[in-house]
């Protein structure tokens, strides 16, 4: 592990020079004028690249080793993934419970925030997902108007096969509150669960025509966004999880 942090610590502070140096061979002279910092200082980064084998010297100039290539790649993969978590820090601070998250869910994902000047952002990304959708799982701890008249039409006009599970209290709130538009649904087919465990995040997965998974984050009750991915091992976890819940809900009592 000490190796492993030396070697960050060394990458993040000479990235400048490795990156240059990916497009070599290049000679000290042409690097310094590059990397626009003294000739000792690119001295120093050369002899510290060099004894962990990340570059090498060659008769045409210096160049990665493929190593340090297989390194330097993986370095930037880790930092573009940090990246994009802490550039999204207030949507994820809406989470109870990371340890739920998989790195697959946040590798590559789509993420739209709730911003002051458009609140709503998220529920539009809500309702594009589930439109395209002919068949949907999933579980919310929440409900608004906007999702409820969603699943309707979806629903009603045959254009979706979808289960939903939600706490019992939305559940009941939603039958009394929108009654005619949910014995339309689940007249219809609307699948719809309840689970006493406290449910971490409103969960989406389009299982058909094409599979994909959708977080929605919320703050006790206030909406801070929604995180998308298609990438296989997300849907995956995101089947799992809901798997999970699922497991242990059961058909309300209407």
């Amino acid at each position: 592990m000490t190796e492993t942090k030396s070697l960050l610590r060394l990458l993040f502070r000479r990235d400048t020079v490795v990156a240059h140096i990916r497009d070599g061979p290049i000679d000290i002279r042409t690097l310094t004028d590059a990397v626009d910092v003294s000739r000792p200082t690119v001295h120093r980064s050369l002899n510290e690249l060099q004894e962990h084998d990340i570059v090498t010297e060659t008769a045409d100039g210096y160049v990665v080793t493929p190593y340090g290539e297989l390194l330097f790649d993986r370095y930037q993969s880790m930092l573009s993934k940090f990246t994009d978590i802490q550039e999204n820090s207030d949507l994820l601070l809406g989470l109870d419970d990371a340890s739920l998250i998989s790195d697959s869910l946040l590798d590559g994902a789509t993420y739209t925030k709730s911003l002051p000047f458009a609140p709503e952002m998220p529920i539009s990304e809500v309702e594009a997902f589930v439109r395209s959708a002919a068949t949907v799982r999933g579980f919310t701890p929440f409900i608004v108007g906007r999702y409820a008249s969603l699943f309707h039409e979806q629903q009603t006009s045959g254009s979706l096969d979808a289960e939903i599970i939600t706490p019992p209290e939305v559940f009941e709130y939603t039958s009394q509150h929108w009654k005619a538009q949910f014995e339309e649904a689940t007249h219809e087919g609307l699948d719809w669960l309840v689970v006493d465990d406290r449910l971490p995040f409103g969960l989406l997965i389009e299982e058909e025509p094409s599979e994909s998974v959708c977080v929605v984050v919320d703050d006790e009750g206030t909406l801070r966004g929604v995180i998308q991915n298609d990438n296989p091992d997300a849907v995956s976890w995101g089947r799992d999880l809901y798997d999970r819940f699922r497991r242990q809900a059961r058909r309300p009592e209407l």
